[in-house]
Formats: structure tokens, sequence, C-alpha cells
């Protein structure tokens, strides 16, 4: 978890470890779980989702925050498509991306269309 917080916080600056912490006390893996990709050991890359359920689009993973190390934005893609699969796999029919990202391109979100605040794909 120090690993997440270290890259988490190039992305939101204003976040403490102890703000960190709590919140992930509190709230993982519940409300609210952290993802991360490894490259020869090194966090590169960092999502913290969510899973919902409403009347509109139903069961959806929600992607609040998405931050790569500088140098390893070429995996977002990657990371991306795992995502996708990891809400298949929790009977999710869709995946928001909203809030806060630093090392999306366009090109990553092969499948999305914009909604509102972020992007969305259905499956």
């Amino acid at each position: 978890m120090d690993e997440g917080y270290i890259l988490l916080s190039m992305l939101r600056l204003e976040l403490t470890p102890s703000q960190f912490d709590a919140f992930i006390t509190a709230h993982c893996p519940k409300d609210y779980r952290p993802v991360g990709a490894y490259e020869r050991g090194t966090l590169c890359i960092y999502a913290g989702v969510s899973i919902r359920e409403n009347l509109e689009i139903g069961r959806h993973l929600i992607v609040d925050d998405f931050v790569a190390l500088e140098g390893y934005e070429c995996f977002s893609r990657e990371m991306i498509d795992f995502i996708g699969d990891y809400a298949k796999l929790h009977k999710c029919q869709t995946v928001l991306l909203s809030g806060k990202h630093r090392g999306l391109s366009l090109t990553d979100l092969q499948g999305f269309r914009p909604k509102r605040d972020g992007f969305i794909k259905i499956f």
C-alpha cells in the first residue's frame, strides 16, 4: 500500500499518507479496490476501482483513480484491458472512467465513448 500511496499522491497532490490509510481501511475491499501493475518489482500503474449498481446502467465498475508512473504510460492500455476483464469477472455490464487520471490517452480507451464527466464502455 505504501507504493500505491506514492503513485496516487502524484495524481492527488493534497492526499496525505494518513488520509490514504484511513480511506483504504474504511473502504477496501467493499467500496474501493486498489489494482496495480508491476514491472520488475516496481509499481508502475495504480488504479482505484469501485463496483456499484444503479437503475440506469445496472452493475458497473468505476475507475476512480488511474495513474501511470512516468515512462510506463505504454502499459496503460493493458491495464485498461485488465480492468475490463476484472469488471466482467465481477459481473459488471459497464466500465465508467471518471475522476482524475494521469498517463492515459484516447488510444488507450478503445471501445469507450464519452459520457458526462468521463468515458463509458458497455459489454
